[in-house]
């Protein structure tokens, strides 16, 4: 069954290129590596790795006042921004409910900053006195402290400020949970239950803990690395949506677990990307850029090169990689990805991507046939062996 193509009419994006969706398309472009060498004292035992950071975000720029910042960390910030830049350039309708709004996103853990512990660390320093701490030591912690820990948080606090009072969900960790806020979003806008629908991707912020995650879950990054930033995307029901406002059309999803007995991860990326295709309406000849996940793993880059091969056989897309240019951002990486997929079919243009330039692909130095681009998939590998397919086309 073909899953009804949905407008998407507006986008947010923060990066370590900056806030906002050029910036973001400039560094791709020029093939700009936003990474480099983290000296950070911080992650001292670590093995070297390379980040791609934002710059910090003032809380209250984004609407937030400074009692509110105080159980805040820098992903909320970044989240607020990229909610902030996709309701300036498409409001919501005046007359929309506001149980008719949803919001989905897909968020990473949420880590202490070094600050926010200090105080009662120093009132216990030199002894363990579990009776001096509680009786003293933790009046130094912030009392909404422990909330602030939860990546439901920033999540909420985007909600109240704008005021969406509609179906809504937040996922956790990594690029699967993002793929799933994406299709929460589409199918509450899809099945009517929602004329308006957010969806978001939020990267942790880089920290020793982060790390730590990363050696925990197996997922350290083999080449590349990690960076920040948050994307949001406007999803708008089909009625009554302004088409001088439609930016490109979500036409297909499909998400499938990796098991070993069913042909393990490259199999699990060949059936999210056919299906995806399959509930878009799509052959895979119809599809002129792929967006890879392209970790730079050998591991999944061998898995989603097998993939594609079987896939597309002798049809050749353009390809795109972004991880190069800003790293792995987790739970941040498909809404980028997502976004600058749509970028490029407005354009016209695929950037030039080392990680996307071998015979699985057509030539980045062949400048003809761009102007053509009207149909995207984008793939995505989560960290639980969980694969998603989204197409999105330039026309519905």
């Amino acid at each position: 069954m073909n899953f009804p193509p949905i407008p998407i009419t507006g986008v947010g994006l923060v990066t370590a290129a900056g806030r906002g969706v050029e910036p973001a398309w400039e560094a791709l472009c020029a093939g700009r590596s936003l990474l480099a060498s983290d000296a950070d004292p911080e992650l001292a035992g670590f093995p070297p790795i390379e980040t791609a950071r934002c710059a910090r975000i003032d809380p209250e720029s984004v609407g937030t006042d400074r009692r509110a910042a105080r159980i805040m960390g820098r992903h909320t910030h970044m989240l607020l921004a990229a909610v902030q830049d996709v309701m300036a350039d498409a409001p919501a309708d005046p007359e929309m409910a506001e149980e008719e709004i949803a919001f989905f996103a897909g968020m990473d853990s949420v880590d202490p900053g070094r600050d926010d512990l200090l105080g009662a660390v120093r009132e216990s320093e030199g002894r363990v006195d579990l009776e001096h701490f509680f009786s003293e030591g933790m009046d130094s912690i912030h009392p909404l402290w422990v909330l602030g820990m939860l990546n439901a948080i920033g999540f909420s606090q985007a909600a109240i400020q704008h005021r969406w009072r509609g179906e809504n969900a937040v996922f956790s960790a990594g690029a699967e949970a993002t793929a799933r806020a994406i299709c929460e979003a589409a199918d509450s806008v899809g099945s009517g239950k929602a004329r308006l629908a957010l969806c978001a991707g939020v990267s942790g912020v880089v920290s020793a803990r982060m790390l730590a995650r990363a050696v925990r879950r197996g997922v350290w990054p083999q080449a590349g690395g990690l960076g920040e930033g948050a994307g949001v995307i406007r999803l708008n029901s089909p009625e009554g949506a302004d088409t001088s406002k439609v930016l490109g059309w979500l036409k297909g999803h499909c998400s499938v677990r990796a098991l070993e007995k069913r042909g393990g991860l490259a199999r699990a990326v060949q059936e999210s990307a056919r299906g995806a295709l399959v509930s878009a309406g799509l052959k895979p000849e119809d599809v002129d850029l792929l967006v890879i996940h392209g970790e730079g793993e050998s591991r999944a880059d061998n898995a989603e090169a097998e993939a594609i091969s079987s896939v597309f056989g002798h049809h050749k897309p353009w390809g795109l990689a972004t991880k190069g240019v800003f790293g792995h951002l987790w739970g941040g990486s498909p809404a980028l990805d997502l976004i600058m997929a749509m970028k490029a079919l407005a354009e016209g243009a695929t950037p030039p991507s080392s990680a996307a330039e071998d015979e699985l692909f057509r030539d980045t130095t062949d400048g003809s046939g761009r102007d053509e681009l009207n149909n995207a998939l984008v793939l995505l590998q989560g960290f639980d062996g969980v694969c998603s397919g989204l197409v999105v086309g330039k026309g519905a």
